[in-house]
């Protein structure tokens, strides 16, 4: 089981007069030289036999349709003996993008080229001001996985829009953390494209909403003690509300009650507001991994006590989904539970092999981010770093 059918999933590359809105990865028709790139690399790769599994895994997620665009670039590539490779990415996860900014603003993407971007302040919100434009000349979070011949990352941001940008002060202008990561567009419909755990994994929220929770994210993991008091109301409000999921059984009113509540969830993770356990529970034990995850990101950035033991029952739990599982073991390392480290590796020996993923399609540069391949691959190797 992958994340793959999540929420909304923002194409790897926003082209220039692109969609308005971002879609699945399932559904959205993908340029086939990003398919092609994506399985040169699974061929190529140094790291040969786990591209191949990752590769596997994903295109069975993404259907038939990509599974044909898929064997026809391993036909061209045979035939050609083409020695490319697709330059990818170890994609940062939220909490190292606004960590590593230094500014928080919304503007006009005035001219985008695939190496320098002029953006037109409309609102600062919080850290440095940029002033009334911002050029971005670079990146300041990426690691690269593969770089394919001659081909440096570039900036395809679509000229026009409007987005919301995480940014970095250097030398000569600003930064962005990614080519995918740090910003959030908005749509035709008013809607933030916003991303609180990992650029693939996006919900639909207002621009007020957005900018508050965003705010105050930025100001907690930059130091500051307190930020706007509105924001625990939003949380607690939201989180009394029955837990909403995403699945094709909600209804449009509860799936935006979910993109609200997962922020809410997130939010309260990255501030360190302690939920009611008996609320959490209500979350923890909904049968969607996306509620899961969000809730287990909440439980660790709480001040509860046994928070490290909730985690590894969650961990243990077989009714629990596989991904949101390997998240659990990924923040028992994230909050320090030495403690666990005996009852980890007692684990791991029975642990499920089942191959998970965060559901990244295999024409996607973020395909480089590490995520464990199983619970038990993740178990073996918190355990030994726990």
């Amino acid at each position: 089981m992958t994340v793959g059918d999540f929420f909304i999933s923002a194409t790897c590359y926003a082209e220039p007069g692109g969609r308005d809105r971002p879609e699945t990865f399932a559904t959205t028709g993908q340029r086939t030289d990003y398919i092609l790139e994506m399985t040169l690399t699974a061929i190529k790769s140094n790291r040969g036999k786990e591209d191949h599994r990752r590769a596997s895994r994903l295109v069975a997620d993404n259907g038939t349709g990509v599974l044909r665009t898929l064997f026809f670039g391993l036909l061209v590539a045979l035939v050609c003996h083409c020695n490319a490779q697709a330059t990818t990415w170890d994609e940062p996860w939220h909490k190292e993008v606004v960590s590593g900014a230094t500014s928080l603003g919304f503007y006009e993407i005035v001219s985008s080229q695939p190496h320098k971007v002029t953006l037109k302040q409309l609102k600062h919100i919080a850290g440095d001001d940029t002033g009334a434009t911002a050029q971005l000349q670079s990146f300041y979070a990426l690691r690269l996985t593969s770089l394919s011949s001659g081909d440096k990352p570039e900036f395809r941001l679509p000229q026009g829009r409007r987005a919301y940008f995480y940014l970095k002060r250097v030398d000569t202008g600003w930064a962005m953390a990614t080519p995918t990561s740090g910003y959030a567009l908005l749509d035709a419909n008013g809607k933030v494209a916003a991303t609180y755990r990992f650029s693939a994994h996006q919900a639909w929220i207002d621009p007020q909403l957005y900018e508050t929770t965003q705010r105050c994210i930025f100001q907690k993991l930059h130091g500051a003690e307190h930020c706007d008091p509105t924001i625990t109301t939003f949380i607690a409000t939201e989180l009394a509300k029955p837990a909403s999921g995403i699945g094709a059984d909600e209804t449009p009113e509860g799936q935006q009650e979910f993109f609200r509540q997962h922020a809410a969830l997130e939010t309260a993770g990255f501030i360190g507001t302690t939920l009611p356990e008996d609320l959490l529970e209500r979350f923890l034990t909904k049968s969607d991994v996306h509620v899961q995850i969000s809730a287990l990101r909440a439980l660790a950035g709480s001040s509860r006590s046994d928070k490290a033991d909730r985690l590894i029952r969650f961990v243990e739990d077989n009714n629990a989904t596989m991904p949101a599982r390997v998240v659990a073991v990924l923040l028992l390392k994230e909050v320090g539970a030495h403690q666990m480290k005996a009852r980890m590796q007692a684990y791991a020996s029975h642990a499920s092999e089942e191959e998970t993923g965060l559901g990244i399609a295999l024409m996607d540069p973020r395909i480089g981010t590490w995520f464990p391949s199983s619970l038990k691959e993740a178990v073996r190797v918190v355990g030994e770093q726990l």
